[in-house]
């Protein structure tokens, strides 16, 4: 996740009072980590004023919806506020994103939860991928085979039947073949609905747009609603389905935010110097923990694992 800043520099006090709740409110929290705390406070007037700050907003925030003025007012108020909302509203956010993943897997007929990566043959004899924390209910009939994308990500490999026209329906755009291969993407936090296609031809539709894509373009949804077409290493940007994410030259921001469909929690990243690194490599999805280690070591950027749940990213 990248926080909408403004200029000013990240104050680093607020990065180490977030640490501080998070691990307080842990349930394994330790006698010597209250001690280590009680110096900390002692250290500066400055930390209990964070401290208390956060503490504030996560008391103020974790039990209801977050009107949008709320925010605005929050994050004018200081820099080092501004670092600790953002902080707060992650939690809330991916609280209401976890409820809703329940209720699209109860409608779904298949699912992967957080980290897992599935491939699932149809009665069709159509082969669907599943990515990570993915959910779809199929609806065919004798004119057509419907597939509802509820959330997620999904490669479709479908069996050619032209009498029954293949339909992938994700609510805001449909994705229709006869005989291809190619995913479709929701929109989800920072990601924007989406079409790839690997092989043949999909005829992507919105309605207020429409575009046919031939293998190697890439369809993504704008906030308008219309479609815009690009070229794609479909190959690169689909290799989940092999256990790998593979980037080339694509800021940190984005490879954290990718990262972290893979796994439970938060990826704050404290400040845009750091968002701005850039990457480029073939990492295994198998071990996200392994993945930040090699981030670690191979950008100007530190790591710390505040909690299971919550990783904060800084430049060095």
């Amino acid at each position: 996740m990248r926080l909408d800043h403004s200029s000013q520099e990240d104050d680093p006090v607020a990065g180490e009072a977030a640490m501080w709740v998070a691990r307080l409110q842990s349930s394994d929290a330790t006698p010597e980590d209250y001690s280590r705390f009680r110096q900390w406070l002692a250290q500066d007037p400055s930390h209990a004023v964070a401290y208390d700050e956060l503490c504030a907003l996560w008391g103020d925030l974790r039990h209801v919806p977050i009107p949008a003025d709320r925010l605005k007012k929050l994050r004018r108020r200081s820099a080092t506020l501004a670092t600790i909302t953002s902080l707060v509203v992650a939690a809330v956010v991916s609280a209401g994103a976890y409820r809703m993943g329940v209720v699209d897997r109860w409608q779904s007929d298949y699912y992967t939860v957080v980290g897992e990566v599935r491939s699932i043959r149809l009665e069709d004899g159509t082969l669907v991928d599943l990515n990570t924390d993915s959910a779809i209910a199929i609806r065919y009939s004798q004119d057509e085979r419907r597939v509802q994308l509820l959330r997620g990500e999904a490669f479709f490999s479908v069996a050619r039947n032209p009498e029954r026209p293949f339909i992938v329906d994700d609510g805001a755009l449909t994705a229709r073949a006869v005989g291809t291969r190619y995913s479709v993407r929701t929109a989800h936090s920072h990601f924007p609905a989406d079409v790839q296609v690997e092989e043949g031809r999909v005829e992507v539709a919105t309605p207020q747009d429409h575009a046919l894509l031939d293998p190697g373009d890439a369809a993504t949804l704008t906030d308008s609603g219309e479609l815009h077409v690009s070229r794609r290493d479909v190959d690169s940007q689909t290799a989940w389905r092999d256990g790998k994410l593979v980037f080339s030259g694509k800021p940190l921001g984005e490879v954290l935010a990718t990262l972290q469909r893979y796994r439970h929690g938060r990826i704050v990243i404290l400040d845009e110097t750091a968002a701005r690194q850039k990457v480029s490599g073939v990492f295994d999805l198998s071990d996200t923990d392994r993945v930040l280690d090699a981030l670690s070591e191979s950008l100007p950027v530190k790591v710390t694992h505040v909690t299971d749940m919550m990783i904060l990213v800084r430049s060095r």
